[in-house]
């Protein structure tokens, strides 16, 4: 049996299975950089997948994947199944960090630790122990329902903004990308509009980034229905005027159609300058594009901030 490391520092265990080729999601992605992000601050950090961003204070734990059938007859439905290597830890010292995804503790530590990345399903909350500490990527209200306890701040968000500029070239037309809340009328008006769809980025090399700052760069508008998208404040940052999409005939929404763009921007505060919450707000996008890069920058300081705020409130709560 594998012994977790006993050097002073924390142990902190990171539920992520899955690396970039399984399973590209923003979830993911921001397991993995918050594991980068706690090692770099050198503490153990244990993952269970190849490390998208190695420290040699990340460590492996071995993981297996295996599907049964749940339920029974015409019911039924494919399951994925998750084992581990076998681990001992002294609960003191050591912490789970979950998804909003996950039911139970799986790896039995004292220490628990509940990350909202996205809203978290009723029935899955119900699982989770008491003394549970709950953080938040953001304090969306739509992501706080259901949670009856104060939430933590902890946003672990990787820019990449060395890889993203303007090259303030010549420009035209239309782009866009497809993830989560798209309009069911979303492919006709795009059509009409003789928009470029960027959503296959993933497929293209080193997952699309190059690919996304080239194409960023050629189109003059950047349209997205995901109203929580990475996405517009980074095309915002290459020069797209860029609409966030917020129209009346979509249920798919994650807003109200009556949010405010002040309202949305309040909630989203990366996103406050240089996109527009729906096209009539297109000209604040517009005139404030000059301040999105210094925007982001300060955004990332105060990001990272959130992760020493975590990596504190645990240091108390192991050794205090």
């Amino acid at each position: 049996m594998k012994k977790l490391i006993e050097n002073g520092k924390i142990n902190f265990i990171v539920n992520v299975h899955y690396d970039y080729g399984e399973c590209l999601t923003g979830g993911i992605v921001a397991m993995h950089y918050l594991a980068y992000l706690l090692a770099k601050e050198g503490h153990n950090v244990y993952i269970f997948c190849k490390p998208e961003y190695p420290h040699e204070n990340i460590h492996y734990l071995k993981s297996w994947r295996s599907k049964r059938l749940k339920g029974e007859g015409i019911n039924s439905e494919e399951a994925e199944i998750r084992t581990w290597e076998n681990f001992s830890y002294d609960n003191n010292n050591t912490v789970s960090i979950y998804d909003q995804d996950i039911k139970w503790n799986w790896f039995g530590t004292h220490h628990v630790a509940r990350w909202l990345v996205y809203t978290a399903d009723k029935n899955i909350v119900n699982t989770w122990g008491k003394d549970d500490s709950i953080f938040s990527y953001g304090q969306q209200k739509e992501m706080l329902k259901g949670i009856d306890k104060k939430t933590i701040n902890l946003i672990a968000m990787d820019m990449h903004l060395d890889k993203f500029n303007n090259k303030n070239e010549k420009r035209k037309g239309f782009c866009y990308l497809f993830h989560k809340h798209t309009s069911p009328n979303a492919e006709l008006f795009l059509k009409e509009l003789n928009a470029t769809n960027l959503s296959n980025w993933k497929k293209e090399e080193t997952f699309g980034q190059n690919y996304l700052n080239e194409e960023f760069n050629k189109h003059e508008y950047f349209i997205c229905y995901d109203q929580l998208s990475f996405w517009p404040q980074i095309a915002a940052l290459c020069g797209c005027k860029v609409i966030v999409m917020n129209v009346k005939d979509n249920p798919n929404a994650y807003y109200d159609y009556n949010t405010t763009p002040e309202e949305y921007r309040l909630q989203n505060p990366l996103k406050k300058y240089g996109v527009a919450f729906g096209f009539n707000d297109l000209p604040h996008a517009v005139n404030t594009q000059h301040l999105v890069k210094a925007h982001l920058n300060e955004m990332n300081e105060l990001n990272l901030e959130t992760v020493k705020n975590f990596i504190t409130f645990w240091e108390n709560k192991c050794y205090g």
